[in-house]
């Protein structure tokens, strides 16, 4: 990174006091760069100003509350006793059912879909055909038919949450589906019914959780991830891509792996002796020559 801020053309760079002793162009010097990138990005491109107007094709329930400077899209349904926080935007075909509570200043992407009984906090960010609130997935099985349980519990979301397109929140059977303060998840992320997320958890995309998983503070979970049903994440843990975490962790680690998820350590390890496995019938051949030589027989079992 050092070499090609060297060679840039660029007029300043926004960097750390270490890095800027080594430079010769202008910098600014920030403790954070990404962080203060992310802050300059803000003001040179501010987000849309929603109108703070209801657009005509919208269907409003008349005991629905709507809070000072609400906008609401082409051919959007708010139901029955739902409350809209202040100054919410509510793109074009967003379906809003009974009973719903959205927070202050929060963004509800095109065609989202949020269920009944849903309570979601302020400044929530939803991108476009989510689905939050939905039937978790729950069938007893008997005299070979599948029957649905019905699933009564809610969602219920923190402050300051976003989550990008296609994702889906599933309402709880008998309790809540939990999502905790500052929860940023990628596009196309699954969370099952009664599943309870911590605070500031992160979850890249096509990554799924189980039902009724706890998930503590500060887990980061990679692309393309699956954490199988009934178990409990330490605060801390981090999933990288692809791996399948079927078994509780202990402590917070890094894991990684196709199959039950291991630790770094043990990846590593695995790793060389995959690459082993390659040359692992040519060794057999070997031995057996050798053993052929020096006269040992060995009894083969079946």
């Amino acid at each position: 990174m050092l070499t090609e801020a060297k060679k840039t053309l660029s007029s300043v760079i926004l960097t750390t006091e270490e890095l800027a002793k080594e430079l010769s162009i202008p910098c600014l010097v920030v403790s954070n760069p990404e962080l203060s990138l992310a802050e300059v990005l803000n003001v040179l491109y501010p987000s849309y100003v929603p109108s703070g107007k209801i657009s005509s094709t919208a269907s409003i329930h008349p005991t629905a509350k709507l809070g000072f400077g609400v906008t609401v899209g082409e051919f959007v349904v708010v139901g029955e006793n739902s409350v809209v926080g202040a100054n919410t935007y509510l793109e074009d075909g967003v379906k809003i059912s009974r009973n719903v509570i959205i927070g202050e200043d929060s963004h509800i992407g095109l065609n989202s879909s949020i269920q009944h009984g849903v309570v979601i906090g302020k400044r929530f960010i939803c991108s476009g055909n989510c689905s939050i609130g939905g039937d978790g997935f729950k069938f007893v099985t008997a005299n070979g038919k599948h029957h649905k349980i019905p699933q009564v519990g809610g969602v219920k979301i923190g402050d300051d949450v976003e989550i990008g397109s296609l994702c889906t929140i599933d309402r709880g059977g008998l309790e809540d589906t939990i999502v905790g303060d500052g929860c940023k998840f990628d596009n196309m992320v699954h969370v099952a019914h009664n599943c309870v997320l911590g605070k500031n958890i992160i979850i890249a995309g096509q990554s799924g959780v189980a039902g009724s998983t706890i998930v503590e503070d500060d887990v980061i979970i990679g692309g393309a991830c699956a954490v199988a049903d009934h178990l409990h994440v330490p605060a801390g843990t981090i999933l990288a891509g692809g791996t399948s975490l079927r078994n509780s962790p202990k402590k917070k680690e890094i894991f990684v792996g196709w199959d039950y998820g291991l630790t770094f350590p043990e990846f590593q390890k695995v790793r060389v002796n995959i690459h082993n496995l390659v040359n692992f019938q040519r060794w057999v051949k070997r031995i057996k020559v050798l053993e052929k030589h020096a006269g040992i027989k060995v009894e083969e079992k079946e």
